[in-house]
Order: structure tokens, then C-alpha cells, then sequence
């Protein structure tokens, strides 16, 4: 059997891949690439004792560890810094995969909005680059309100919905993710791109409003293929998802649209043999249609949703492209009519004091068959310990299919109770 090397696994993807990899008929090899130094420059208590990664040499290092393996590809579900080493590996050890600087342009907020620009320009917002190191140009801006968040992103932390002049002042002082975090990807903009700036910014953007979706996609030699668009549905009034839902509600016509935005931009900047996934915005006020972000990267939360609507799982469709293979996705065969992954979710930290056990999940996905549940928390830390957006905090994931939009409301809502989450108040 052939060996597929994983880069950056997470635990969805060391529960979830072995059984798809028996099925593709490859053997599965982890590298952690880094080991827990990204995560533990971004919780809410850094390690100050990190020391600066040398991504050049990591790469260096994992190049001759692999290269007289039999290696028949390398992926990573993780954009950053999985996917971005990812397309530098695959190219020097002349395996399937993107190229390093399609990939790195989607990482590079900025460079990505001025691409857009180019090649998609109806679906560009306007948008501003900010230098925190000078902030005398903010007086020429009138966007008012916007939307602030760094050129080189993690998970909406940093991220913040901008009111007027003052506010936009001082959040630039503070928006940038951690120097330690950035610098390894300043380090491959240096090595694999001409560009002149790095990742030292912020971008401020027009603030969009209006249906999101998560568009999820692949290229394979050359060939952009749609897998499907689904709904963001947040928490009412906030930039916080509620759940995602499979397939969306949005008009044919919007939909087509979408793709085509999608699979001009791709084609554009030469992407290739890789999944990636967009954020957008339609306003049906005004028939326009946004890009708010693209990513990469396969989406982690919706494999199994397409799965449960259309019978392909996209890990699966990764899996088949990294090793050269055709994707064989397939729609409209699975059992149910909709999916949803749905966030446990709350407004206010917590400690942790209990989290379910293996039988407590186990009893719900069985009360609820396809449900897969995934918790999020640790016991006896806060959820602010861990990676969050800036807004609210996650504890928990479950992934469900239903005939219908009640049925799937009434059965997270059930599912949601059983499951023996205690959650304190942080003092």
C-alpha cells in the first residue's frame, strides 16, 4: 500500500482518516510539523517561552527525513502552517500538490483582496492596508462602520466589527496575531514569493452584510469542481455561527453565481490538486455577491455532512487528490435530505469542570444516528485557554442529518442536553 504523509493532524482528522484511508487503500503517516508551537502562541495566556520557529530548516529537516521514503503524497487539512509546508514539500519531493504561492496568496489577506481585485473585481469589498506602525494614514479613511482583522488570520481571532475613526485607531495598536505566530510565514513569503510586503499588517475592509455561505471546492489537474455551498448561520447579532447547513437555501441563480466567482479565482491564480474553501456574502438588497476570505483548505467541520447529503466524504476526496488520484466525488446519494454542523457555543467564559465521557457520546450518537459529536473543551481549564474567535467560545460540535430543517433543530437541541457538559462561571 502506498504512504500518505499528514502534516499538522488534528483530533477530527486521527479519528476520522483511518477509516477513509482503508477505504482510498493508502497507509496513513502523522508529523505534527511544528508540534504545539502555534497553538501555544494563541490561547489566551501565550508560552512567552517559545522560541522562534526556523521554518526553512523544518522544511529542510522533512525533506530529507521523506525523500528516500515511499511517499506517494503529503496533505494537511490545517491552512497554516500545514497546507502553506504542504505545497513546499510536495514540489521538492515532486509529489502531487499546489504550488507554494497560489496557496501562500490565500494566506496573504492583502495580496489575495489585490488579486481579487483583478480577476474578480465585482466580488472584491473595498478595503484598506494598515501599517500599526503608522497610523497617520487612518485620517484619510471615511469607511465607516468596517471591519478590522490582520493580513495573515487564524479563526476570526483578532478580528472586530470597527464603529468610527477612534476605534479603528486603537484597535490597530492591538490586532495583530502574535510576532512568534507570524513570523514563520513572513519566513516563506521571503523564500517563495516576490511580493514586498509580509504579514506585519491589518486590512480593514467594507463591512459586508447579508447570507453567508461556506463555498467548499477541489482542483484536480486543472479542473475546478463545486462540491456544494452551505449556509453560515450566525447567533443573531453577532460575526458568531450558530451552525453550518447543508445544502444552502440560497436561489439557483446566486448559487451559480457563487461557483463561477469561486472557479474563475481559482483558475486565476494558478491553484491546483488541492481542496480550498471560500467565505461569502450575498445581499439580496442589492443582488451583490462578496468574498469575505478564502482558505487553502479543506473545511474540517463538513466532510460528513456532504457524506450525509451526497454520499462523498470530502476528507476522502483530499485523500484520493493527494496521491494523484481521481477525487470520485458523487451528489445526491446520501441518506439524508439536509445536514448541519452545529456549535456549542457560549457568550461568556467558563471553567470547565466536566466534559462528556466516551459513553456519554457514544449514548447520544446512538439516540441520534449519523450524529457525530466532538468536544471541544478540556476539563479544568477555561474555555478561553484555548483557541477561540474574539467574540464568543466554543465547547462542543455535533454534526447531524435530517429530512428537515425543524427536525434537525429539535434533534441538536435534545442531542445538546444529554450530553454532561458542566460549565462554571470564571470568577
Amino acid at each position: 500500500m502506498k504512504d500518505l504523509l499528514i502534516l499538522c493532524p488534528t483530533a477530527r482528522e486521527r479519528r476520522t482518516l483511518p477509516k477513509l484511508a482503508e477505504r482510498v487503500g493508502v497507509n496513513l503517516r502523522f508529523d505534527e510539523f511544528g508540534g504545539d508551537y502555534f497553538d501555544d502562541l494563541l490561547g489566551e495566556n501565550p508560552d512567552l517561552n517559545t522560541k522562534p520557529l526556523d521554518i526553512a530548516r523544518l522544511l529542510d529537516e522533512t525533506v530529507q527525513r521523506h525523500y528516500d521514503d515511499s511517499l506517494a503524497g503529503i496533505i494537511s487539512g490545517v491552512g497554516y502552517p500545514g497546507m502553506s509546508a504542504t505545497a513546499v514539500l510536495t514540489e521538492r519531493l515532486d509529489l502531487p500538490g499546489p504550488k507554494p504561492q497560489p496557496v501562500l496568496l490565500c494566506e496573504h489577506k492583502y495580496y489575495c483582496r489585490v488579486r481579487q481585485e483583478k480577476i474578480v473585481p465585482s466580488a472584491t469589498p473595498q478595503y484598506h492596508l494598515i501599517d500599526p506602525k503608522n497610523l497617520s494614514p487612518i485620517d484619510d479613511i471615511s469607511m465607516y462602520p468596517g471591519f478590522l482583522k490582520p493580513v495573515k488570520s487564524c479563526m476570526s481571532k483578532n478580528a472586530f466589527q470597527i464603529k468610527d475613526k477612534d476605534e479603528l485607531r486603537q484597535r490597530a495598536k492591538e490586532s495583530l496575531l502574535p510576532e512568534l505566530f507570524i513570523l514563520p510565514f513572513n519566513d516563506l513569503v521571503r523564500l517563495y514569493t516576490d511580493w514586498e510586503l509580509n504579514a506585519n499588517y491589518l486590512i480593514y475592509e467594507e463591512l459586508l452584510e447579508g447570507h453567508q455561505v461556506s463555498l467548499e471546492g477541489f482542483v484536480y489537474r486543472g479542473e475546478v469542481t463545486i462540491m456544494g455551498i452551505i449556509d453560515a448561520i450566525m447567533f443573531p447579532g453577532t460575526f458568531s455561527f450558530k451552525r453550518f447547513q447543508y445544502p444552502s437555501t440560497l436561489p439557483p441563480d446566486v448559487l451559480l453565481r457563487m461557483e463561477q466567482i469561486a472557479s474563475t479565482f481559482m483558475s486565476g491564480i494558478g491553484y491546483d490538486n488541492a481542496m480550498f474553501n471560500f467565505e461569502m456574502i450575498y445581499n439580496p438588497k442589492k443582488d451583490t455577491i462578496h468574498i469575505i476570505e478564502i482558505n487553502p483548505k479543506i473545511a474540517s467541520q463538513f466532510p460528513d455532512l456532504f457524506e450525509k447529503v451526497d454520499g462523498s466524504n470530502s476528507y476522502e476526496v483530499m485523500l484520493r487528490i493527494a496521491l494523484g488520484m481521481p477525487p470520485g466525488f458523487v451528489r445526491g446519494q446520501g441518506k439524508y435530505r439536509i445536514a448541519a454542523s452545529c456549535v456549542l457555543r457560549t457568550f461568556d467564559d467558563k471553567l470547565v469542570k466536566q466534559v462528556p465521557d466516551q459513553d456519554n457520546i457514544q449514548s447520544v450518537e446512538q439516540q441520534f444516528p449519523g450524529a457525530m459529536v466532538q468536544v471541544i473543551a478540556t476539563e479544568g481549564k477555561k474555555l478561553s485557554d484555548q483557541l477561540q474567535d474574539a467574540h464568543s467560545y466554543r465547547y462542543g460540535l455535533i454534526n447531524m442529518g435530517a429530512d428537515s430543517e425543524e427536525e434537525l433543530v429539535r434533534d441538536f437541541e435534545n442531542a445538546s442536553n444529554m450530553l454532561n457538559y458542566q460549565l462554571e462561571p470564571v470568577s
